[in-house]
């Protein structure tokens, strides 16, 4: 036992510091010949004016304070000898992040364009989940892993500047099959519902709406983040030029809240705009933890931590207090 035996809280015993002081003040009140009467009174009246029993009263009431202001710093700074089990606990959640990277995504109607912003956002996202499993996904036309489900935010955190929208092979959008890919992602980890993230300026069309709902009735939830504006903006190629259609016009596009909102209506989620503050973020992280809160539990495993023991020390604590406490114990040092 001993061998094991450490503090867990040592810091504490620098109370230890005031206790030594005061201890030493109250003891000098034991000697009579420090009293002020002695520089009134005769010395062969001294002795019959100050009480000895009064000081060897002062310094049992000193020694008292002493031993139980010990006793208090020790156990707060966490005695222990012994290791215990304890259960842990996580939020059983899982949730995808999906990161449109079509063309439009190069739109500069956000500074310097979607795509950066999009990943700023991505990446603060991360930061702010502790518990469950995240995965990630980029789509345009079609959809690529980028991160399996793992409960490690950081590795995901590394993967997300590399994004951009030359990372996949083939332009496009399509939603459904990102809706798809995603809620593969968490069946293939072992999870029968989750939480669905779209980072995406597409528009949804009639098959992602049905999709949408049919996850919706297997227990997934679908939050949208639109990334863009409601006006008219030229649309950007990896390599910076204007797309254009096949009469020579160049392509423009627009966020359609409506359409992204009614997504994640039929997905039992929630849209949020695009802020140039942090307040978007923040309303997906209070979706996220509102869901997760109802999907606790605890692992079969349990974690071998030490035992704080110092609560047993509270025993003799409550004894010396209850000795200085003593009817007209206090008194002596008055």
């Amino acid at each position: 036992m001993l061998d094991n035996f450490h503090l867990l809280r040592p810091w504490f015993l620098i109370a230890l510091i005031p206790a030594i002081i005061l201890y030493v003040l109250l003891r000098k009140t034991k000697d009579y010949k420090q009293n002020n009467w002695v520089n009134e009174c005769d010395p062969h009246l001294l002795v019959h004016l100050i009480s000895k029993s009064k000081l060897k009263g002062n310094s049992l009431i000193a020694t008292m304070i002493f031993i139980s202001w010990i006793i208090a710093i020790f156990a707060l700074s966490g005695p222990t000898w012994k290791m215990a089990s304890q259960p842990l606990f996580q939020k059983n959640m899982a949730r995808v992040i999906g990161i449109d990277v079509s063309s439009s995504m190069n739109s500069t109607d956000l500074s310097p364009n979607r795509m950066e912003r999009a990943k700023y956002k991505v990446i603060d996202l991360l930061k702010t989940i502790k518990e469950g499993q995240t995965g990630m996904i980029v789509f345009s036309s079609y959809p690529f892993v980028v991160s399996p489900l793992t409960s490690d935010a950081n590795t995901i955190i590394n993967m997300v500047p590399v994004i951009d929208t030359n990372i996949v092979p083939v332009q496009g959008s399509n939603l459904n099959r990102a809706l798809i890919k995603t809620s593969q992602l968490i069946t293939q980890a072992g999870f029968n519902q989750g939480e669905i993230i779209l980072i995406t300026d597409s528009v949804p069309d009639n098959s992602s709406l049905a999709t949408a709902k049919q996850l919706a009735n297997q227990g997934f939830k679908i939050a949208v983040l639109g990334i863009g504006t409601t006006q008219n903006t030229p649309t950007i190629n990896a390599s910076g030029g204007f797309i254009t259609d096949n009469s020579g016009n160049i392509v423009f596009n627009h966020l359609d809240t409506i359409a992204l909102s009614n997504l994640a209506q039929n997905g039992n989620g929630m849209y949020v705009p695009f802020s140039e503050d942090n307040s978007d973020i923040k309303t997906l992280t209070a979706f996220i933890n509102s869901d997760a809160s109802n999907n606790s539990r605890a692992l079969n495993n349990s974690q071998k931590i030490w035992q704080d023991d110092g609560v047993n020390f509270i025993w003799l604590l409550l004894i010396a207090v209850a000795i200085i406490s003593r009817k007209g114990w206090l008194e002596q040092i008055c």
